[in-house]
């Protein structure tokens, strides 16, 4: 697994598929952070969304970095396509690891903030980091050329989704009855942004991360049997 992990990760770099959205990413946060002292949890709550975004582009990006032919190729040295997947999550993971590091530190270390930043803090930062990127993994894997077809529906879906679920809170307040309720099926994104506040929430921000975890693990599993379906009757 820790080779083909590497593996996707050197094809990545090869690609230079990560130069555009990277360089907007870091962009952003300078901007974000060009006039400054900053509040904590908000800014760090704001940079998650950011991350979220970024990370989908990337990640859909990630998942088509080889052809369809070499794919098959790499599937048949991996041994099975649930490895093979498997290691691309983790892969595409490591980035948004290395994405969160940067959130985190960047303010940290030219002095950006209004106050002294707690280990706690910086706890609930990069976790939250950490969550939003993951869930725009998972999402973008749905959203892959492993589900769907055509590259033009693959972005208007993922990126469908990414508005949907950031503006969720606010969708809710419009839709009537219990049509509402159709908004469980978006990631809890809004809502953890909204908790990136003082005083600050630890338990629901706990919940929120539960829900969180339980909606990558659901996004993960959909991806399997959709994939596992379409294979079969293709």
């Amino acid at each position: 697994m820790k080779a083909l992990i590497v593996y996707h990760l050197i094809a990545y770099i090869k690609s230079y598929n990560y130069v555009a959205p990277m360089s907007i990413f870091i962009m952003i946060l300078v901007v974000n952070y060009s006039i400054y002292p900053n509040p904590v949890l908000a800014s760090y709550g704001a940079t998650a969304i950011y991350l979220y975004i970024i990370a989908a582009w990337i990640s859909l990006r990630f998942f088509h970095t080889e052809d369809i032919v070499q794919q098959q190729v790499t599937i048949l040295h991996a041994g099975n396509d649930k490895k093979y997947f498997c290691s691309m999550y983790l892969a595409a993971g490591c980035i948004v690891a290395l994405l969160a590091f940067v959130s985190i530190f960047y303010p940290l270390v030219f002095g950006m903030f209004s106050k002294q930043v707690t280990l706690q803090e910086l706890g609930i930062g990069f976790a939250t980091h950490c969550l939003l990127g993951m869930v725009a993994i998972t999402l973008s894997g749905v959203f892959s050329r492993a589900i769907i077809a055509k590259k033009i529906n693959s972005w208007l879906g993922l990126s469908f989704m990414l508005i949907v679920s950031i503006a969720s809170l606010g969708l809710e307040q419009l839709i009537p009855g219990y049509w509402k309720y159709i908004l469980f099926i978006l990631p809890p994104v809004s809502e953890m942004a909204l908790l990136m506040r003082e005083p600050l929430d630890l338990h629901g921000i706990f919940c929120v991360y539960l829900w969180t975890v339980a909606y990558i693990g659901v996004m993960v599993a959909a991806f399997f049997i959709i994939y596992r379906r379409k294979k079969k009757f293709s």
